[in-house]
C-alpha cells in the first residue's frame, strides 16, 4: 500500500495532466509543464515515473482495475447464473461507463487528436476483450479470436467517436451501443455452447482478470 502523500502526489499530477488535455496535445506537453501546473519539482515527478509515457501507462492501468471492478459489480448485479450474452453486454457496459466516467481524459483520446492515447487505449481493451472471448466458452466466436475482438473493439470505439461528435447525450448514446453489441452477440457471428462451465466455476476463473 502506497503512501497516503504518495497517493496525494500521483493524483494531482494525474489530474494536472488531464486539465492540460483539454487544450494541448499529448505530444506537445512536457514533463517542465506538469510540473509548474501541478506545483510539483521535477525531482518529485521523476522519483515516481521515468516520463510522461510511464505516467500514461499507469493511468490506463488504473482505468483498467476501475473497469474491472464495474465489470464484477454488474455480474453479481444482474448476472449470477453466468448467461453468456449478459456478461458480454456486462462487459460493454463497464467499458462505457469507464469512457463516460472519466470523460475529462477519455474524450481526448481520439486517433486525430492524440494517436499514441488512443493505440494505448486500444491495445489495453482488445488485450482484455480478446482475454475475455478466449476465457468464456458459452458464447464462443466463428471467426478467428483476434479478429473477432477487432471488430468489437473497432466498432465500439467508432460508435463512441460519432456520439461525441454528434454531441448525442450520454444515456441515448449507451443506449444505442448496448442495443448494437446485443444484436451482434445474437447474430451467427457467436455460437451458443451446448453445455457451459458451472457459473460460480466461471465466476472464478474470471476473478482479479476481466
Amino acid at each position: 500500500m502506497e503512501d497516503k502523500r504518495i497517493i496525494k502526489t500521483k493524483k494531482n499530477i494525474k489530474s494536472t495532466l488531464i486539465d492540460i488535455l483539454q487544450k494541448t496535445p499529448f505530444e506537445k506537453i512536457t514533463v517542465a509543464e506538469l510540473c509548474r501546473r501541478g506545483t510539483v519539482s521535477r525531482i518529485t515527478f521523476y522519483v515516481h515515473y521515468e516520463d510522461k509515457y510511464a505516467l500514461i501507462e499507469e493511468m490506463f492501468a488504473d482505468y483498467i482495475l476501475e473497469a474491472s471492478r464495474d465489470y464484477h459489480e454488474l455480474q453479481k448485479k444482474n448476472n449470477p447464473a453466468g448467461n453468456g450474452i449478459k456478461g458480454y453486454i456486462n462487459l460493454i457496459e463497464a467499458i462505457l461507463c469507464l469512457f463516460y466516467d472519466n470523460y475529462a481524459f477519455f474524450s481526448h483520446t481520439t486517433a486525430q487528436e492524440n494517436p499514441y492515447l488512443y493505440s494505448v487505449f486500444f491495445n489495453n481493451v482488445f488485450a482484455s476483450v480478446d482475454d475475455y472471448l478466449r476465457r468464456h466458452t458459452c458464447l464462443a466466436p466463428r471467426f478467428p479470436i483476434k479478429q473477432t475482438a477487432a471488430l468489437l473493439c473497432n466498432g465500439l470505439f467508432g460508435v463512441i467517436n460519432i456520439s461525441i461528435a454528434d454531441r448525442m447525450p450520454e444515456a441515448e448514446a449507451r443506449s444505442i451501443a448496448r442495443d448494437m453489441y446485443l444484436g451482434i452477440l445474437e447474430s451467427n457471428l457467436f455460437r451458443r455452447a451446448d453445455v457451459c462451465p458451472p457459473a460460480h466455476r466461471q465466476a472464478a476463473h474470471t476473478a482479479g482478470r476481466d
